[in-house]
């Protein structure tokens, strides 16, 4: 039945369930077909071969399983619907729906990996009952990540190798740790440097031969981290063949199985100090809910006429709660090092930024007018064109990943070590302007404390107002309601930002007005590495490798493990609170009220609380108290730190690791046993404010 023209908004909301969540945006197949190819904003569309194995050895897609496919596909479907709304989808298929597709998929694997176990052949999807509902429920808990979780991973891999060894040549085996050395030494511990934190459980000694045998097979491929390491893609296509999703996903890498050789990539010059909290364990709270949730979606198949669990038992589970892992958090770097990371990001722009975007325009141009490859230009060329201030600064050619010379494409970046000295003697155009990109990502994050999505879509054509004085973007977390549409919003932002961030916006313009770019992309675009004439679109890898270049450039600290700090934009977002204070503490507030203009400091900080929430605000009061503690300032916070030294059993602060010492005070603060705010007061000299932390009456 269709509605009258101005009520046919509503006709989506009488079609039947068992038509409406036939089709999905992201659905390029018909429902009934058993390979389905789906797209959520991928470059090339994907596959779902539905035609697997249950136990029984009888296909899915066979007709005794039409129910049970239908059911699984429906599941599928409705599990990427708004969840307060089931006839619309969610708004973003990078987002939330490829997340909750992700999460539909694992869990309808753990369901055809337990086919046996769960008799699904026999009963389909309503045999499920509540205890087995709520062991999906305890086997997705049980770990952080799904591939130990759901997939045994670990287990499934080790078994896998051993078998591959037994069943390959041992004259072959011994030949290739005869000619491949790298192959042949251990580069890595059994349980060092692992995504997951675990050892895979091979022994040193058959880890050459295991990893001899893989490469026999052609089952390496380039790895960032670890040189070259197993393809995990092609050997989970075996060992999880009964499965949907499991079978073309990434596993993570076990470095045992890894080596080096001078081909190794690499995308910076340490491993990274650990940005969050915490040790590997059981789920955590938030990925439990989406599980969860998900997995109450099956009762949707009651609306569509097919089997599925009681309802009774879907609403117990919905409120079955397991033992998870505490709520970690993001690590808050050391103030000293971003308060230095900044003036050497606002020195940069200052002193070179203007002369990088003109030489590498200057270049872009003349590659354009005699139509050659910037990768193939030689120094003497190259000095010409790029000017000499650049030159003598050390610029020697476009590019150090610029894999095409005299013709011919090169095979890696070099040696590390070359590589990185390179990088800092400003040896590659394109490099520098990378690192110059992410000085003003660096500037900009701390100055806005926006989300790292929101200022990876910033356009650069619209992002600032007319009088230059406020940074406009589209809100995170703010469409419900509003049909997917992002709400806009403007914040004010000082005035030596917004001059770097319109020479980014120049130079933009300058390549779209020479035919470089079609049309101003992101504000944080940056230039391909590999020497491609193109610029890549801001997204949070691009973001973050520009922000790696900053930090390997600048040489921000390294720590006892030889770890490198590397920033991060969820760390910088505290810091911006943290300025406040810090600012307060040296007697001026010149920094944050130029920026807000507010002249009076209880306005700046009604700004900061407003556009800062709690848990991030939380954890820059912590962070400061502990650094002023930690730095001898004990008598500054003199009722705090005597109530942890009676609780904690601490008593010389200098000698605790400032992030343990954050972690007590954030303790006791989320036990409301102590309170920090800023108290304000007017004296002869203006309005200013010191930092207290108030002690609560203790129960006995």
């Amino acid at each position: 039945m269709n509605l009258p023209p101005d009520i046919s908004f509503l006709n989506a909301y009488l079609v039947h369930p068992k038509d409406a969540f036939r089709k999905a945006r992201w659905l390029l197949s018909d429902f009934d077909e058993s390979v389905w190819l789906y797209s959520l904003d991928f470059k090339k569309p994907k596959k779902i071969d539905w035609a697997v194995k249950l136990s029984d050895g009888i296909l899915l897609t066979s007709a005794a399983n039409k129910s049970l496919l239908d059911g699984l596909k429906y599941f599928l479907i409705v599990s990427t619907r708004n969840q307060a709304d089931y006839s619309s989808e969610t708004n973003a298929m990078q987002g939330q729906q490829r997340k909750r597709f992700a999460i539909a998929g694992q869990l309808i694997d753990l369901l055809l990996l337990n086919s046996d176990r769960y008799q699904l052949a026999k009963y389909g999807l309503g045999g499920l009952t509540l205890g087995n509902l709520k062991e999906i429920l305890e086997t997705v808990a049980s770990d952080t990540v799904v591939s130990e979780s759901i997939y045994n991973w670990p287990t499934k891999l080790r078994s896998f190798c051993l078998d591959l060894l037994n069943r390959t040549d041992p004259q072959l085996v011994d030949s290739i740790l005869a000619s491949n050395p790298a192959i042949a030494t251990n580069s890595y511990g059994d349980d060092e440097d692992d995504e997951n934190g675990k050892g895979l459980g091979v022994s040193p000694i058959i880890a050459p031969r295991i990893r001899a045998a893989l490469y026999a097979n052609k089952l390496y491929i380039r790895n960032q981290n670890h040189g070259w390491a197993p393809d995990s893609i092609a050997i989970s296509k075996i060992v999880y063949s009964e499965c949907l999703w499991g079978g073309v996903q990434a596993k993570p890498t076990f470095s045992i199985l890894c080596y080096r050789d001078e081909y190794s990539p690499f995308d910076r010059e340490y491993d990274g100090v650990r940005v969050t909290t915490g040790q590997r364990g059981r789920l955590p709270p938030h990925m439990y809910t989406d599980f969860r949730t998900t997995l109450y979606n099956l009762g949707v198949l009651h609306e569509i006429g097919l089997p599925a669990p009681a309802i009774e038992d879907l609403i117990a589970a919905e409120k079955y709660e397991v033992e998870l892992a505490s709520q970690g958090k993001h690590r808050t770097l050391p103030s000293p090092m971003i308060f230095k990371c900044l003036r050497q990001a606002i020195e940069f722009h200052l002193s070179i930024g203007t002369e990088i975007v003109n030489g590498f325009c200057r270049l872009v141009l003349h590659c354009r007018k005699h139509s050659i490859s910037a990768a193939n230009l030689q120094e003497e060329e190259l000095v010409k064109i790029i000017g000499e201030k650049l030159y003598n600064l050390g610029v020697r050619e476009y590019g150090l990943s610029a894999h095409v010379v005299a013709g011919k494409r090169r095979l890696n970046k070099g040696e590390k070590a070359r590589y990185y000295n390179w990088l800092r003697n400003n040896r590659g155009l394109t490099e520098l302007l990378r690192i110059y990109i992410g000085s003003v990502q660096f500037a900009v994050g701390i100055m806005m404390a926006r989300r790292v999505t929101e200022l990876c879509n910033i356009m650069a054509d619209t992002c600032l107002d007319d009088t230059e004085q406020w940074l406009i973007f589209s809100n995170a977390k703010s469409t419900r309601n509003l049909f997917g549409i992002r709400r806009r919003i403007a914040r004010p932002i000082e005035p030596i930002t917004v001059d770097m961030i319109k020479n980014l916006i120049r130079m933009q313009k300058i390549l779209v007005r020479i035919g470089y770019l079609n049309k101003t992309m992101t504000l944080f675009a940056s230039p391909h590495l590999k020497g491609l004439p193109e610029f890549v679109e801001s997204d949070k890898t691009t973001y973050n490798r520009n922000l790696n270049f900053f930090c390997d450039y600048f040489e921000t600290p390294i720590n006892d493990l030889n770890q490198r700090y590397y920033v991060r934009q969820h760390q910088l977002r505290r810091f911006f609170a943290m300025l406040f204070f810090y600012c307060g503490s040296f007697g001026t507030l010149d920094t944050l009220q130029w920026m807000l203009g507010h002249n009076d400091p209880s306005h700046v900080w009604h700004y900061i609380t407003e556009s800062t929430d709690g848990v991030v605000l939380q954890g820059a009061k912590a962070h400061y108290v502990a650094e002023m503690i930690h730095q001898g300032g004990a008598e500054d916070f003199h009722d705090l730190s005597e109530l942890l030294k009676s609780r904690y059993g601490s008593s010389d602060f200098c000698l605790i690791d400032t992030n343990d010492l954050e972690d007590r005070i954030q303790e006791l603060m989320s036990e409301g046993i102590v309170e920090i705010e800023p108290e304000f007061f007017t004296d002869e000299t203006g309005k200013h404010f010191h930092v207290v932390a108030k002690l609560k009456v203790l129960r006995t």
